[in-house]
């Protein structure tokens, strides 16, 4: 395996050790580095390869996805004639400049083939699995200094990076496909033990990180992918049926037992519905997730109304201040003297596809549910499930959360889906089992 590893590295390109540090960078939340990365992969993808105008402007679902989201990037700009807080737009087109660099730094940087996507996967889940293991060493070690028990759980896991934990999760999701559809092609770029360990693994990372959404999709294809494996492979039918049925047992069991994962599950099934229906609220009311959602699905039109701004958008600069104003008129909780926090002030509307309608209007929304549909395109071109689920997830995701609003949101939105569909060509790939 040694002698396997040292023939890869010294295969590795410039633009592909530029890849690596992209990725240590993206898992341990190195901003500024992210950010100087996408720029020399953009620089040295021009200068080797020379892409002409009309690449740029091809039928290829990839190129689309890159125009809309240069075409998003250009209405940030539009709104700067029309928004009243203007540092703040400034600092919004800061940030989504990233819509415009990234997805332009893939493209230019030339189609590798799958062996050199291969090789560069196989990096990030060593990278992805050091850095994983790094931060339950930290949790531990706040554990034996407070003895509390949340230390290893969501945001608190991954505060030593101070990252997302459902971004986080996303990350390992990504390395739980591959590792996965590796073993269900049997083209696998690890030893079959070292792939079943570091799926034991992230799936234990995964579960800590306890994100809803994350966690209940990738236990869906756990179950589909130990149905085909149970199909496929007669000698292992009973050990992947006996799998599902202890995956089914132990998913009930830690629903059921109170615990840090299964209080955040227990929290969307509690609470009254109809309360979002209130016109006013107290500051001692509480929001679980869906009902703070659907708030914001009656909030964003009221906005609108209000500012006569269905065309135009309120503006990103403007758009945070207007929920704020919203949620002072509502008496919704917005923090209290000598306690942390500001309570529901500067959340964000928590779904990109109503941040979209509230920033840039309707123009806005239409720009990005084509994004989205150049993502579909994508996923149904590559027909490979490692693509469609991440895209799928994406996309999801997109729906209950503003990802435009972060800078890891856009950096995963628009590097994962062009990057893991570069060349998705059946090839023979790198043996690492010698």
């Amino acid at each position: 395996m040694n002698h396997a590893l040292k023939k890869i590295k010294a295969r590795l390109s410039f633009t592909e050790i530029l890849y690596l540090i992209f990725f240590i960078s993206l898992i341990c939340a190195f901003r500024a580095v992210t950010s100087i990365c996408t720029g020399l992969i953009l620089a040295a993808g021009i200068i080797q390869h020379k892409p002409s105008l009309k690449s740029l402007f091809s039928r290829d679902p990839g190129t689309q996805f890159a125009a809309g989201c240069i075409l998003y990037f250009l209405l940030q700009i539009i709104s700067l004639f029309y928004t009243h807080h203007m540092p703040d737009a400034w600092n919004d087109i800061r940030l989504k400049s990233g819509l415009v660099f990234l997805p332009l730094a893939i493209i230019c940087s030339g189609y590798m083939n799958w062996e050199s996507i291969q090789r560069l996967l196989f990096y990030y889940c060593v990278l992805l699995f050091a850095a994983s293991f790094f931060l339950l060493c930290m949790a531990l070690n706040e554990y034996l200094q407070t003895h509390s028990i949340p230390s290893f759980f969501y945001h608190a896991l991954v505060s030593p990076f101070r990252y997302h934990a459902v971004y986080f999760s996303i990350l390992v999701f990504v390395a739980l496909v591959f590792l996965l559809e590796n073993l269900i092609s049997g083209n696998t770029v690890f030893n079959k033990l070292i792939i079943v360990s570091l799926v034991v693994f992230f799936s234990f990372v995964l579960l800590l990180l306890a994100s809803k959404l994350v966690i209940s999709v990738y236990l869906v294809y756990l179950i589909y992918f130990l149905i085909i494996r149970a199909k496929r492979n007669k000698p292992v039918r009973f050990l992947a049926y006996g799998a599902i049925l202890l995956i089914t047992s132990l998913s009930v069991y830690a629903l059921l037992e109170r615990n840090p994962v299964s209080d955040r599950f227990r929290d969307i099934v509690h609470g009254n519905i109809n309360l979002v229906q209130r016109d006013r609220f107290s500051p001692s009311v509480y929001f679980n997730g869906v009902q703070f959602r659907l708030l914001e699905w009656k909030f964003v039109p009221e906005i609108l109304n209000e500012n006569h701004g269905w065309w135009t958008g309120v503006s990103a600069g403007d758009a945070q201040t207007l929920l704020n104003q919203k949620y002072l008129s509502k008496k919704m909780y917005t923090g209290a003297p000598g306690r942390v926090g500001h309570g529901y002030l500067e959340y964000n509307t928590h779904s990109q596809f109503l941040e979209s309608l509230l920033q840039n209007g309707i123009p806005g929304l239409l720009i990005f549910i084509l994004i989205c549909f150049s993502l579909l395109k994508i996923a149904w071109q590559s027909k490979k499930r490692f693509v469609s689920l991440t895209i799928l997830l994406l996309l999801v995701y997109a729906f209950i959360e503003s990802l435009f609003q972060e800078q890891y949101g856009i950096v995963i939105f628009c590097f994962f889906p062009l990057f893991i569909t570069q060349d998705y060509r059946e090839k023979p790939i790198i043996n690492l089992k010698s």
